[in-house]
């Protein structure tokens, strides 16, 4: 019974050891599998860098990274099943064992087996848990790496969008520039006509008032030069009547002279009377 135990227990050592060996192999190809696959990465977040189909590329890369990932973790949960199996086994028998060996009275070749189980067990689950580790740790870094690859994606698109944004504004800038000075032509060449039209209206106000200032000046000459007539005329008319005063006076001096009449008496104690036209004279 203890030989068969025994043969048992190095059966199930060298499953346990077949077991480990094939999940230390998965871990090494998975290893090398997210090492090409972390390079490949590389040179897709160049690219995408580089192009705007970068973007397109990282975002199919993060997916198969992600599928990667999922088939990574149910390698991994068959790999737990199995060691956990093998585990199980492996305790079992070194339940076995040790409760044969302390049934034969803790015989030294029970309690060396149930020792040898242990230690197997513990270096077992030892290489369980670096596999594990190593195993998470490449997953994080494929994860942290794809993520970085898909931020960089994201930052040249921000940067293209940003860049189209600053390219839009400028337009719209100039677009307003250029209304702005055209407006300001229109409004410079509105004001040029309302000058101009305001210099015509001052001319024509000028023309104007020159034009009733001659009108002003031709009739106080035609009003002076009427005065001037009626002045002339009334001068002409008072010597006219002067002259006929005295040729009146002296056609009467001398009939009465040429006619025997003493010139003193008559001239001291006659009166006479001449109408006249313009006066009447008494000499006495």
């Amino acid at each position: 019974m203890l030989l068969a135990g025994a043969v048992g227990a190095v059966d199930a050592t060298g499953a346990a050891a077949g077991v480990a060996g094939l999940a230390a192999a998965g871990f090494a190809a998975a290893g090398l599998a997210a090492a090409g696959f972390a390079a490949g990465f590389a040179a897709a977040g160049l690219a995408a860098g580089f192009a705007a189909a970068g973007l397109a590329a990282g975002l199919a890369a993060g997916f198969a990274a992600a599928v990667l990932a999922t088939g990574l973790a149910a390698g991994l949960a068959a790999g737990l099943a199995a060691a956990g199996l093998a585990a199980g086994l492996a305790a079992g028998f070194a339940a076995a064992v040790l409760a044969a060996g302390l049934a034969a009275g803790f015989a030294a070749a029970g309690l060396a087996a149930g020792l040898a189980a242990g230690f197997a067990a513990a270096g077992l689950a030892a290489g369980l848990a670096a596999g594990f580790a190593a195993a998470v740790l490449a997953a994080g870094l494929a994860a942290g790496f794809a993520a970085a690859v898909l931020a960089t994606g994201l930052a040249a698109g921000f940067a293209a969008a940003v860049l189209a944004a600053g390219l839009a504004a400028g337009f719209a800038a100039a677009g307003l520039a250029a209304g702005l000075a055209a407006g300001f032509a229109a409004a410079v060449l509105a004001a040029g006509l309302a000058a101009g039209f305001a210099a015509a209206v001052l001319a024509a106000g000028l023309a104007a008032g020159f034009a009733a200032a001659v009108l002003a000046a031709g009739l106080a000459a035609g009003f002076a030069a009427a005065v001037l007539a009626a002045g002339f005329a009334a001068a002409l008319t008072g010597a006219l009547a002067a002259t006929a005063l005295l040729a009146g006076f002296f056609a009467e001096l001398a009939a009465t002279t040429f006619a025997g009449v003493r010139a003193p008496s008559t001239l001291a104690t006659a009166s006479f009377t001449r109408p006249t036209p313009w006066a009447s004279f008494r000499l006495s």
